[in-house]
């Protein structure tokens, strides 16, 4: 599931003692605060899997677009989860044709890692940037236009998205005591923060991400490798 901007005013008035705030205001604080967190943390609803490619042989550099479903293309590419690689090739399996394509993941997730490799078939899994790039501009047709934007992030996300939004809207209306609180409540105490999430009292970001990291951090991979002929 995902929601709307319109979705988070109610959350962020609350957050900011239910001061007056312009919509443009609001609503560009929400697309901000959106970017914000689609670019330090994975969303699934803007991940996706590319192509199968063969890499060229002989070929050092690639663009991100090399790797990228067509319509992923025109946007910044926000991470790159992995890139799989077939051992011996790809063949597309089917009812008439029962084959195991056998690969693995590289370790290191980066565009650069792979340009010492030849004529493989390989495939990327990523996260694209989340297409809120337009400034929400100075009048009301162009709020009301991004109240009904969709947000591309999991309903559970919601809350954060109002407290980021709520910590760039404080200063504006001489709230600005008010952002450390806003601060705290979403990425942690100060003892969490400096001692990297081993002491002090997490945030709603952390509560939100650590099983995830958990499951990565934990994940067993194991290889098998042949060697000679």
């Amino acid at each position: 599931m995902s929601f709307v901007a319109q979705d988070c005013t109610t959350g962020i008035s609350g957050l900011l003692m239910n001061r007056t705030v312009a919509s443009v205001v609001m609503m560009e604080a929400i697309r901000k605060a959106v970017l914000e967190l689609t670019t330090d943390y994975k969303h699934p609803l803007l991940e996706d899997t590319g192509p199968i490619t063969n890499l060229v042989a002989y070929q050092n550099n690639y663009t991100p677009s090399f790797f990228l479903q067509t319509l992923d293309a025109p946007l910044d590419l926000s991470k790159v989860n992995s890139f799989f690689i077939y051992n011996s090739g790809y063949a597309a399996p089917g009812p008439g044709n029962l084959v195991t394509n056998a690969g693995y993941d590289l370790k290191y997730r980066s565009v650069d890692s792979i340009e010492v490799l030849l004529n493989i078939p390989v495939f990327m899994r990523y996260q694209t940037q989340h297409p809120l790039t337009q400034t929400v501009i100075d009048d009301a047709p162009s709020a009301a236009a991004f109240s009904a934007r969709q947000i591309m992030m999991a309903d559970e996300w919601m809350e954060i998205v109002e407290y980021a939004a709520a910590i760039r809207i404080a200063p504006q209306i001489n709230l600005a005591n008010k952002k450390t609180e806003l601060h705290t409540s979403l990425y942690g105490d100060q003892k969490f923060q400096t001692s990297s999430g081993i002491e002090g009292a997490p945030g709603l970001i952390f509560q939100r991400t650590s099983q995830r990291n958990r499951d990565q951090s934990t994940t067993t991979r194991r290889f098998r490798l042949r060697m000679g002929n």
